[in-house]
């Protein structure tokens, strides 16, 4: 009995588990070719319907290609949706009808289109396969075949009569995107390593300089290992990288200043940190999420086999920081700190997920 219990409640936690969330990442290029078959396409034509693109999208012979603008995409497992721009045209003598808002869908009835005002599934595949292609996705469809409420609505809009069928054969596609960001793997760490007059400074006020787990480092050099919830663009131009751990400014007797969990946006060629001036109330304390440095020009290198991601900057202190420093450390002198003053160097070399 207790072994049958056993058994069940095992069943009972495998069924209920939570399955691992998706990670999709934004898309912002890439194209979608579609092949339509030789014999719909000459059933159509010998019945005065021919099939043409409007732009951006192109139509060469058979083959359709679809600019992509939008969607999203999981390439750890092949699944997600890619929009397009442009639309497919069908003509007869007196009528047509428009395929817009074209939309692929990795699943087994991948095609899908605004036709007249209604969203309806084009095609359902034969078979549907993914594969990654650097930080991007490929996912292609082939067997491609009508459904029913597309045959039918276009027998009708066509004056067709009953010309075409559910099942009849479509054609192919095939998707090759681009992702706008994407999102890191925890692995790995971004590198600050301070500049000497920086550090200068810091010696003649008795300021020490220390990591806090899980970031590390001795004087010269401080890692932040890379964490989750961070995206970037492959051209390192956009996104966000989060970093873990804390950086600890301390003079004794007098301020402390932290740094929490360091995230370079890249977008705005800053980083920022949660910070905190002890001891209170001498000083505010947690006072939030501050620009803490500005990132100057930026050397970036890509890898899309590897799908890594690397940048190395100079890094100056910003108005915040240089007020923060000289009123933690150096009161009732003149300012030691300014604003724009070089703070060192930044690095990291980021993994897509």
């Amino acid at each position: 009995m207790k072994r049958a219990l056993s058994i069940l409640a095992l069943a009972l936690t495998l069924v209920c588990a939570p399955s691992a969330n998706a990670s999709y990442d934004p898309l912002a290029s890439g194209s979608t070719r579609i092949v339509l078959d030789r014999g719909f396409v000459g059933l159509l034509r010998s019945h005065g319907v021919g099939i043409s693109a409007i732009a951006p999208a192109k139509l060469t012979g058979r083959v359709a290609i679809l600019p992509v603008i939008g969607g999203e995409m999981d390439p750890t497992r092949g699944t997600g949706t890619v929009e397009h721009e442009g639309a497919l045209l069908f003509t007869s003598a007196h009528r047509n009808v428009r395929f817009r808002a074209l939309t692929v869908k990795a699943k087994k009835t991948p095609l899908l289109a605004k036709v007249g005002g209604t969203q309806l599934k084009v095609a359902r595949a034969g078979r549907i396969a993914s594969k990654r292609e650097g930080f991007g996705e490929g996912f292609s469809a082939t067997g491609l075949m009508l459904t029913q409420k597309v045959a039918t609505r276009l027998d009708k809009k066509l004056g067709l009569g009953r010309l075409l069928r559910e099942g009849q054969p479509f054609g192919s596609l095939t998707s090759k995107t681009r992702p706008a960001t994407v999102e890191l793997a925890p692995v790995g760490s971004s590198v600050l390593t301070p500049d000497p007059a920086f550090m200068a400074k810091l010696d003649s006020l008795f300021v020490a300089v220390n990591p806090i787990h899980p970031a590390q480092g001795l004087r010269g050099v401080y890692s932040f290992p890379i964490t989750i919830g961070g995206a970037i663009s492959p051209d390192a131009s956009s996104g966000t990288l989060k970093g873990a751990g804390d950086l600890e400014f301390l003079q004794l007797g007098a301020g402390q200043v932290f740094w929490h969990e360091l995230w370079l946006d890249l977008s705005g060629h800053s980083t920022s940190a949660e910070l905190d001036v002890e001891p209170t109330p001498a000083f505010p304390g947690k006072i939030g999420r501050f620009g803490v440095f500005d990132l100057g020009p930026v050397t970036t290198a890509d890898d899309p086999g590897a799908r890594t991601i690397s940048l190395t900057a100079p890094v100056a202190i910003t108005a915040e920081v240089a007020a923060t420093f000289n009123q933690a450390f150096a009161s009732g002198k003149p300012p030691v700190f300014n604003p724009g003053d070089p703070l060192g160097t930044i690095a990291f070399t980021a993994t897509g997920h």
